[in-house]
């Protein structure tokens, strides 16, 4: 917790003379946005909760597939295994970083899909994004999107200290995207996620919204035709209708979406038996 702390108060300060200096959107506060209370009760959400949701999906496969061997299975996997583990750790920590942006593009194109959308809409609902947005994050967006990629990441044997060389990169990065910075990365902007490159998916024009999708490395969104980073624009007017305004409601938003979602369908199922 000291070291959250510390690594919290230092993104504050940096991140704050960053959006005084190269601000995006100069109608927005440099350090304190009004929705900064909310996004720092889900980072105390995060701290608290998230850190062994890893660590729980891998046992709860584990036990489901092999029961009686689980230890030993969890065990290994722990430790690494196979030739993931025998690559260099710099090698090691590179290829985990295009795995799990490989499955998380993936996964935020199907949370942008109806079904999953209520969840990652929270995520969206951010209407001064800064920095801080990049822990606004709904539990069950967490579950699927970022513990399951890095579940799925691990059961290909890498050694655990590859996973502690990326922490470092995955804050600043995730932190970065986000912030209030008119930063394109010039020549770079096809190579690794800017944050105008990110500030464009956050925009609430759903065209727009739907675009962007890989957290790294733009050239997936390349690939797949999702890229859009028009030169000379910068993004603006940020956010989602119907998402509530704080944080007690917004965690109950995506289960009474699909409640009202559900409902809506045996309504119409029921009306037209009747017809």
């Amino acid at each position: 917790m000291p070291w959250s702390i510390i690594h919290l108060a230092v993104s504050f300060l940096a991140f704050g003379l960053m959006a005084r200096l190269w601000a995006c959107n100069r109608d927005q506060p440099s350090f304190a946005t009004r929705e900064l209370a909310d996004n720092a009760l889900y980072w105390f959400f995060n701290v608290l909760f998230y850190g062994s949701l890893v660590g729980l999906i891998l046992k709860a496969g584990a036990w489901a597939m092999v029961a009686d061997r689980a230890p030993a299975v969890l065990a290994r996997i722990d430790a690494g295994y196979g030739w993931a583990a025998r690559l260099p750790l710099v090698a090691q920590a590179a290829l985990i970083v295009v795995a799990i942006d490989v499955i998380q593009y993936w996964l935020h194109r199907a949370f942008h899909g109806q079904a999953l959308w209520p969840f990652h809409a929270i995520h969206h609902s951010a209407e001064q994004v800064d920095w801080t947005t990049t822990y606004r994050i709904h539990p069950g967006n967490f579950v699927i999107y970022t513990a399951g990629a890095y579940a799925l990441v691990k059961l290909i044997g890498f050694s655990p200290a590859a996973f502690v060389i990326i922490g470092p990169f995955n804050l600043v990065m995730g932190a970065l995207a986000h912030a209030n910075v008119n930063w394109t990365f010039g020549p770079l902007r096809y190579v690794i996620a800017s944050p105008v490159f990110h500030r464009w998916h956050h925009v609430r024009d759903p065209a727009v919204r739907n675009r962007n999708f890989a957290p790294t490395f733009p050239v997936l969104d390349l690939m797949f035709g999702t890229f859009h980073m028009p030169r000379g624009e910068l993004p603006a007017g940020y956010g989602v209708d119907g998402v509530p305004t704080h944080f007690v409601g917004q965690m109950l938003y995506p289960f009474v979406a699909i409640a009202e979602r559900l409902g809506a369908g045996r309504k119409l199922g029921a009306g037209r038996a009747a017809a």
